[in-house]
């Protein structure tokens, strides 16, 4: 702290951003006592300065300043945080998903061009959306997603500044619908964004006042012009990463590609922060390295903000350019510069500028990664240096290895946090992967540049790119495809890093008093025995074990329910949609399983053929999630011909629904089919859907998928007695084609469970299914209006478990 005296008072800063919402102050009160703060504060400096008439010691003098200095930092980090306190009184709160709604707004900013849609940011002037006109200033982010020819004609005239009309749907942004997924609502209303609207045709988007805003319009056309010149220069996986490296873009990069990157250890390189401005620096310098040395020092600068602003304003390059702009002025001024005071200045200036920003992933990771830098690699290179080896490239190897440690380990806890993976691989993936990143960004600026003058010879530089690009994306998939690359740390909590951080700063200073060998080894196996002993003691799991855990997960339209057997054994009875928007397969339940620490899913059970409840157990099954396939008996559709051709290509073991039952430990499954009778083969599609009743000890589940009243009435002449349970997931989301009186008065259901999308078309569930259910005296769970749903048995009662 000696040497950094700005760092306290950027940690205080920031604590008292932290703790705004424990304060119930005004932002005029916190302002007054700053202020009268700040006068006791120099009327007390002033008072010990006259020694003949203070008889206080110095240093009590230094403690009381710096304890009234403490106070004031950490009242200005409240009252910063107080002033820009994001507050949506939202008049569209109330609405979740509304159709057919008109409005009039202004277009704040227009993002790139994606695959599938334009999207856009707009503030309203007037809204109308259930037969109701309302005025608020509320901010929405928009996605038209017309055909290729509408897209194209809209992202050429569309610009900051303009005023349009709209028609679509409007709905809220996804909240925590799932045990362990991102709260996307509340991350918009941190923005200031109420929610989304969607629009399908080009007659829903009509510009009508071609007002701009000339600075915004400006830098998005250099964006849409960079953008083109990497897309008609470069195949589509270099174009894709460059829009990422370059603008900070990752919209082309896929799901998939993501996954390979965070496993192996390297995904920092998607994300535009310190190691791209560092390469842009010397690119800067290089080119202008002719110039006398303040003009190349002000080109650099202005190039510098120029790439700020062209990417957006992001808090991880906001405080790189910062420092960068810092150690140049600095070394202009013959002034000298300390890192770590220069990264609290940063810290401080973005803080000011949006308090918020202490939240975002990018910030934490960025000043944890050069924070960690700063500290802990001077202690490495000591001891390379010691070594005293003879090959120089070694050593250089060495040292940069040392440097990726260093960042590694300042950004565990965030890492752990945010991808629940621990990257074994990752220090030899980026002894190979930042070299050629930085080569993959120096390339595209070229060819960028060189594609306004030749685009011939930009060809060449694209060209090398394309080649540079395929090796790293080749050897990312290869290293993120080990069975070794990675360790799952699940649940990582804000315990689990305030222990890591304790022992770490333990070990960092405990290290510096110490230069025997062995007692250093003694300690550093100590500190790291004790992160592991005292991150345990916060350990919970969500699916108990030796107890019946049923989770109905919330896929929207469609079905999805995950079973844990009291012997650890697991099941997934249908897996959601899978479209060009969504696949419930790949990004709901993979990350939940992976949340849980579920690697496989030992039995699958597609209830049916239709596309929600068998389309995302494709994902699962091709990332090899599903060990065994229950399924309908083939018949000769084009779906069932192309499952079966599908399962036999991934050599999944699989058994088809028939009249049987599974034992699985002291559980039972009942399947409750019987395909070969002769009324079997009339019946729809939804009605041969797997009927399964799983029971344990004294408590009993009934899944019924899609069935209706054919499938009911069959049921309640073949299985009566089977059918009396504790437990029913209601057939076909609660539609009024099932779920009969007679069936129902069979079941006796306590509990029923209904899996449907908010306001979906259908109307599901019906309004006569929900009165029927009542009028068993069944409690009605369903996933429209709360989400997931966890029950739990230890076989004598069942208990709905609040996850959230």
């Amino acid at each position: 702290m000696k040497d950094h005296p700005f760092i306290k008072f950027t940690l205080l800063f920031i604590i008292g951003v932290l703790a705004r919402n424990f304060f119930i102050c005004s932002s005029l009160q916190y302002l007054i006592l700053i202020f009268l703060l700040g006068i006791v504060y120099f009327s007390f400096k002033l008072f010990v300065k006259n020694k003949s008439r203070s008889s206080l010691p110095n240093t009590s003098a230094k403690l009381i300043l710096n304890i009234i200095s403490s106070f004031i930092f950490f009242l200005a980090g409240v009252f910063i945080a107080q002033i820009n306190k994001v507050e949506i009184n939202s008049v569209l709160d109330k609405y979740y998903k509304e159709k057919n709604v008109k409005l009039y707004a202004e277009v704040l900013n227009v993002e790139l061009k994606k695959t599938y849609e334009i999207a856009f940011t707009i503030e309203i002037d007037s809204i109308f959306i259930d037969g109701k006109t309302l005025r608020n200033p509320e901010k929405l982010i928009c996605k038209f997603r017309g055909n290729s020819v509408q897209q194209k004609y809209l992202y050429q005239k569309l610009n900051a500044g303009n005023k349009i009309y709209l028609t679509g749907t409007f709905q809220k942004g996804r909240g925590k619908r799932n045990p362990g997924e991102f709260d996307y609502d509340k991350y918009l209303k941190s923005k200031g964004i109420s929610g989304l609207f969607v629009s399908y045709e080009t007659d829903s988007v009509k510009i009508i006042s071609d007002d701009k805003d000339y600075f915004k319009s400006f830098l998005h056309s250099i964006r849409k012009s960079i953008d083109q010149t990497i897309h008609d220069l470069h195949n589509e996986q270099t174009a894709g990463l460059l829009r990422g490296l370059l603008l900070a873009d990752r919209s082309e990069i896929d799901y998939e590609t993501k996954i390979e990157f965070i496993n192996s250890g390297v995904v920092h390189i998607l994300a535009v922060s310190g190691l791209n401005i560092g390469y842009i620096l010397i690119i800067f310098l290089i080119i202008f390295g002719r110039f006398g040395i303040y003009l190349r020092s002000i080109f650099t600068l202005t190039g510098l903000f120029l790439f700020l602003f062209i990417i957006g304003i992001q808090p991880s390059v906001f405080r790189a350019t910062l420092m960068a702009a810092i150690i140049i002025i600095a070394f202009l001024t013959n002034r000298s510069t300390n890192v770590i005071n220069s990264i609290s200045l940063a810290a401080v200036i973005i803080l000011i500028f949006n308090p918020d920003d202490i939240y975002d992933p990018g910030f934490q990771l960025s000043f944890a990664a050069v924070l960690a830098m700063v500290l802990l690699y001077p202690f490495f290179q000591k001891i390379i240096y010691r070594l005293k080896l003879k090959s120089k490239l070694v050593e250089n190897v060495l040292l940069f290895f040392c440097v990726s440690l260093s960042a590694q380990i300042g950004t565990l806890p965030f890492t752990l946090a945010y991808f629940s993976k621990l990257s074994i691989i990752a220090l030899l993936a980026n002894l190979i992967v930042i070299p050629l990143s930085g080569l993959i960004l120096a390339l595209g600026f070229i060819t960028v540049a060189l594609g306004v003058i030749s685009t011939a010879a930009a060809g060449y530089f694209a060209a090398a790119n394309n080649l540079f690009s395929y090796l790293m994306m080749e050897f990312i998939r290869h290293t993120g495809r080990l069975e070794f690359s990675f360790l799952w740390i699940r649940n990582y909590s804000l315990y689990d890093a305030l222990v890591f951080y304790f022992f770490l700063g333990f070990l960092f200073f405990a290290l510096k008093q110490i230069s025997k060998p062995i007692l250093v080894f003694f300690i550093l196996i100590i500190s790291t025995m004790s992160i592991f002993i005292f991150s345990s003691f916060d350990d919970k799991e969500l699916l108990e074990k030796n107890k019946l855990s049923v989770l109905m997960i919330d896929v929207g339209q469609g079905d999805s329910f995950l079973i844990k057997f009291p012997n650890g054994k697991t099941a997934l009875i249908d897996a959601g949609e899978a479209n060009q928007f969504i696949d419930n397969g790949e990004r709901i339940i993979i990350p939940l399983l992976d949340y849980l620490g579920i690697d496989k899913i030992d039995y699958g059970f597609i209830s049916h053929l239709d596309m929600d409840h068998y389309g995302g157990f494709i994902s699962l099954i091709q990332n090899d999630r599903i060990k065994e396939i229950f399924r309908p008996l083939p018949d000769s559709s084009k779906k069932s011909l192309r499952l079966e051709k599908f399962l036999i290509d991934k050599k999944i073991k699989t058994d088809f629904y028939n009249k049987t039952s599974l034992q699985i430990g002291n559980t039972k499954v009942y399947i409750l089919n019987e395909p070969f009778s002769a009324v079997y083969s009339s019946f729809s599609s939804n009605d041969k859907s797997g009927i399964l009743k799983i029971v344990y000890d004294e408590i009993s589940f009934l899944f019924v998928g899609d069935c209706e009243f054919p499938g009911e009435y069959f049921l309640a002449n073949n299985f009566r007695n089977m059918l009396d349970s504790d437990v029913l997931k209601v057939g076909h989301h609660g539609s009024p084609s099932g779920s009969s009186k007679t069936f129902l008065d069979l079941v006796t259901p306590k509990i029923s469970l209904v899996s449907a999308g908010i306001k979906n078309k259908f109307s599901h569930p019906s309004e006569r299914v929900i009165n029927s259910l009542k009028n068993v005296n069944s409690k009605i769970y369903r996933t429209d209006l709360i989400g997931a749903v966890l029950l739990q048995s230890d076989g004598k009662k069942i208990q709905a478990i609040n996850w959230k």
